[in-house]
């Protein structure tokens, strides 16, 4: 028989159907639906319910106070506060009134002396306590800034206790330590002497605080009131058990009359445990779900099964995971604002609204603060699920083409490398959204009621949503947030409030006030499943239970108690500490398996889960293995299930062995290569474009299966909004300048000064990087090295060449067709590439050498560029660079040898006693100079003979289906790879 059911029994038989005046007060609110259910079945006819009411509510209603909310709570202590010292900070009084409340809430409820209390934590007892002896005679350094600091607070903390008494009780309202305390000193007036108390029971109770020990004492003193509890010899005859340790101290004083019940339920009821170990903390959540599907079968219809929540986070990963197939369930604990995706919202809404760009001024003499948006915080905004389902939302009411503005304003930012926005570049991307209205308006510091109202938009906003998805909790969370922010906004504008808050403490203090809102679940128990934490299963029996995080630092918490008062004070003054926290976490568990027939205990056994550092299973665990199961004598028996995911035992999962990973040539593919290397013309942008070009033919050549990523399936990493340049882009800004330079001042006859190169340098310096901040950091100092090595690159020019070297064309592409005999049929394969300097060197013998010029700002040696044999040159993967100067040579040659000769600008140049070369300029060995392609195919004519033999074969390759594409075998090619994590390297 369940504990309540024997308590309406006990009850039943006492009073029969006259309980007008009966009381009966239990722990929660779940036990005061679970009793009078059962209290009902004594009887065929109605008769009037006794008052049955959850301890927190008969308490505030006998002490005649009004709760007051936490909001009001707060700003009144401010008050008490500022009375104290008229200096003290809004923001500063934030970051420990809320522990200071819950301080004051324990030593109302366990009536300690504030006098006592403080004057022991003052400095002078502080010293006194610590001792202090120096030699010499010298005196202690009595105390730092920071300690003066602490101790004050302590020498003004019992004024500002009493004045907030006073205040609150003016008001007729009180905390609820305050309201115990309230009721304890007045227990005999209001609740002893009262004729409406005929009768109180106390039911289900296990470690009072002074409060409720004064007020059952004075009540079972008078013969109005009978405690009833529910304890287990197991932990009331031994010691050594922590769950007992109150309860023993209460049975041996004996005040509080016969001791109703002590049973034998934990060693003497049949019962089997599961102890299950699950790789990570939600993964418990589909176990769980499981576990009750799979309940005995010989179950009665009347069986109860409760799924308890050591870490109450898991609430919404539980409920999804027993989904729509799990409909008789009740829920009896609160859903965290906190844990909610509206949170994580409002969120990176604060973290966005504070973000301040410093840049550095240009005459460098200090920085100046700009209000700009960082991309980061920006693209987390526009990223955040509920703003991507409202983009959803509106393209689908869209009469016309649906306009997707959050992924076009965030294609915006990453196309243009956006680092730093400002207000009016967000809403111009928004279009007239209402949506960038709400999120990207900039907050005044010095206005929350401002803040406030935007929130209200934002709600507005995000109700769209919710009309279309219907998603009911989401919905709540937006009512109770709407309901915060109210209750903020009243509080604030009530006494001119509204002043003290700023951007930083309004965050603060709304933080702390979803911290403690949650969504309550309210419902009847009646269901054959209830999901709940371990403190609303108070007084309550199920047959089976599925226990979830029984992990050490869960279950029982870890030990931290989170106050301003230390331990050593609390165990002076009798405050509780952590050790008290755990014996009544250690009742709450084994009350609960009491008359439990089928339990499944779940930890998890990943390390570091839940802060620990081991995640170790809980010490229940240990102690029912070594402890209980010994002591029940055979009526315990445990196994420890192993949990499987995936595809059974039997079916073994087919997996292609990394090594061999290849990738067939369907006619699709080979389809799709035909269409990609052929030329095709874009009539927009008036440019040809398609073929193969050298950094495609260096992918092939050096692993096919890259080609396959890079080129067929076009797989390129996501476009990242960086602040620092990295290395292509410092090149790119090199080559804009080499060319500006080129095409400016070489080109047309002009001599290229130091002063022409910075110039040049800093103006394609602003236009590459003008969303940046550029003046200062890693941007600065590259921009010094590249300042320096192009100032060295044309003193060098100058020095080795002068007037003898002409840029003739900078910056264009070259392209050459080629017939190839494929397996699919003859193609005319465009070869192609972008050249990024022809110049002319007139030598001294008279002759004149057309050299194709590559610059490169990475490593590259004059190794790269000399390769004797073709050979090598085709089967080296290493010998990209050298392959990239083979390529653009011969398709110079190609057009040299096709025209009779060259044409730059208004100049021809002849090309039949014209020489052609290739090769680099290193800016990481400027003194190198021109880094020649050494690669020697015969004349002009064998030259572009012999490239296209082997460009026809290499190609042929490229289109043959027997030869799929696969990995390369020298992994030394992967190590700087995109693609390595795809195949396994």
């Amino acid at each position: 028989m369940s504990f309540l059911r024997l308590v309406a029994n006990h009850i039943f038989q006492r009073h029969q159907t006259r309980m007008d005046n009966v009381w009966v007060i239990v722990p929660t609110r779940r036990a005061v639906s679970t009793f009078q259910q059962h209290l009902s079945e004594h009887a065929d006819t109605p008769f009037l319910s006794p008052h049955v009411l959850a301890v927190d509510d008969f308490i505030m209603q006998s002490a005649g106070v009004l709760l007051i909310d936490p909001v009001s709570l707060l700003f009144e202590l401010f008050e008490v506060f500022k009375e104290i010292d008229d200096s003290l900070e809004f923001g500063r009084f934030l970051n420990w009134a809320s522990i200071l409340l819950t301080d004051f809430d324990r030593i109302d409820q366990y009536m300690i002396s504030p006098s006592e209390l403080f004057s022991y934590m003052t400095a002078a007892k502080a010293l006194e306590r610590w001792k202090l002896e120096l030699p010499d005679g010298r005196a202690p350094k009595l105390e730092t800034a920071g300690t003066q600091r602490y101790f004050k607070l302590f020498e003004n903390l019992e004024i500002a206790y009493q004045a907030l008494h006073d205040r609150l009780l003016a008001k007729g309202w009180a905390y609820r330590g305050m309201a115990y305390r309230l009721l304890a000193n007045r227990v005999d007036e209001l609740v002893r002497d009262n004729p409406a108390y005929e009768k109180l029971y106390f039911v289900g109770f296990n470690a009072l605080s002074r409060s409720e020990e004064e007020i059952v004492k004075t009540l079972v003193k008078a013969q109005k009131a009978e405690m009833l509890w529910d304890t287990d010899s197991y932990y009331m005859q031994s010691r050594r058990q922590e769950a007992g340790k109150m309860l023993r101290t209460y049975k041996t004083a004996g005040w509080t009359g016969p001791w109703t019940w002590e049973e034998k339920n934990l060693t003497e009821t049949p019962k089997h445990i599961q102890i299950i170990g699950v790789p990570n903390a939600s993964m418990q959540a589909k176990v769980a779900s499981q576990l009750y599907r799979q309940k005995p079968v010989d179950d009665s219809e009347s069986s109860t099964t409760a799924l308890v929540l050591g870490d109450e986070t898991l609430l919404l990963p539980v409920l999804y995971s027993l989904g729509g197939s799990v409909s008789d369930l009740n829920v009896t604990m609160g859903l965290s604002l906190q844990n909610s995706n509206l949170f994580t919202l409002v969120d990176a809404l604060f973290e966005m609204q504070r973000t301040v760009a410093a840049f550095q001024k240009k005459d460098g003499s200090g920085t100046v603060f700009i209000p700009k948006f960082n991309h980061r915080n920006v693209v987390k905004v526009l990223n955040h699920p509920f703003i991507r389902q409202y983009e959803q939302v509106e393209s689908k009411a869209s009469k016309t083409a649906p306009v997707r503005i959050v992924q076009r304003a965030i294609n915006t930012i990453t196309t243009d490398n956006l680092v730093y926005l400002d207000e009016k570049q967000l809403l111009q991307m928004g279009d007239g959204s209402p949506l960038f209205e709400v999120l990207f308006r900039r907050w005044p510091d010095d206005k929350p009621l401002v803040i406030i109202h935007q929130f209200y938009a934002l709600i507005d906003v995000l109700k769209e949503v919710y009309t279309d998805q219907q998603d009911a909790i989401e919905t709540e969370y937006l009512y109770l947030f709407q309901n915060l922010l109210r209750q903020l906004e009243t509080t604030l504008e009530r006494e001119q409030r509204n002043e003290l808050v700023t951007i930083k403490s309004l965050k603060q203090f709304l933080y702390e006030l979803i911290r403690q809102t949650s969504i309550p679940f309210e419902s009847e128990g009646g269901s054959a499943l209830q999901v709940m934490g371990m403190l609303e299963t108070r007084a309550l029996d199920f047959d089976h239970l599925i226990i979830l995080s029984v992990n050490e630092g869960v279950l029982p918490q870890s030990r931290k108690l989170n106050s301003l008062i230390p331990f050593d004070a609390c165990v002076e003054v009798g405050l509780p500490t952590y050790q008290d926290q755990e014996s009544v976490m250690s009742y709450h568990f084994y009350r609960l398996l009491q008359r439990a027939k089928n339990v499944s205990l779940l930890y998890v056994t990943s390390a570091d889960a839940y802060g620990t550092s081991k995640g170790e299973k809980s010490r229940f665990i240990r102690q029912i293995e070594h402890e209980l199961v010994p002591a029940s004598g055979g009526n315990i028996t445990v196994s420890y299930p192993t949990v499987r995911f995936g595809q059974l035992a039997d079916k073994k999962p087919v997996m292609l062995p990394f090594d061999t990973l290849e990738i067939p040539k369907s006619d699709a593919i080979l389809a799709k290569l035909k269409r990609d290397l052929t030329a095709q013309f874009d009539p927009v942008k008036n440019r040809t474009f398609g073929g193969i070009y050298p950094t495609s033919l260096n992918n092939f050549v050096s692993c096919s299966l890259k080609y396959y990523f890079s080129r067929v399936i076009k797989m390129e990493e996501d476009d990242e909004v960086s602040d620092g340049m990295d290395a292509a882009e410092f090149g790119q800004w090199i080559h804009n300048t080499l060319e500006t330079l080129d095409q400016e001042h070489r080109m047309v006859g002009e001599e290229v000064t130091n002063e022409t190169v910075i110039e040049t340098l800093k103006r394609k310096y602003e236009e590459t990087f003008a969303n940046r901040m550029t003046e200062s950091g890693m941007n600065r100092l590259l921009y010094r090295v590249a300042e320096d090595l192009m100032v060295r690159f044309n003193a060098l020019q100058a020095e080795k060449y002068g007037k003898n070297l002409e840029v003739l064309q900078t910056e264009e592409e070259w392209d050459a067709e080629l017939l190839v005999e494929t397996a699919i049929g003859t193609i005319p394969i465009r070869i192609a590439g972008k050249i990024d300097r022809v110049e002319r060197l007139r030598m001294p013998d008279g002759s004149v050498q057309i050299r194709v010029a590559d610059y490169k700002t990475g490593k590259v040696e004059a190794k790269d560029a000399d390769v004797k044999t073709i050979d090598l040159l085709l089967t080296d993967a290493l010998k990209d660079k050298a392959r990239q100067l083979w390529l653009y040579q011969y398709l110079v040659y190609r057009k040299m040898l096709q025209n009779k000769g060259l044409q730059f600008g208004d100049e021809w140049i002849d090309g039949t006693k014209t020489n052609v070369v290739a090769g680099f300029y290193s800016f990481r060995n400027l003194e190198g100079g021109f880094m020649e392609n050494k690669l020697y195919l015969g004349p002009p004519e064998e030259f572009v003979v012999q490239t296209e033999m082997h460009l026809r074969k290499l190609i042929a390759e490229l289109f043959d289906p027997n030869q799929p594409f696969r990995k390369t075998a020298d992994k030394k090619i992967c190590e700087w790879c995109d693609y390595r994590k795809l195949c396994g390297r």
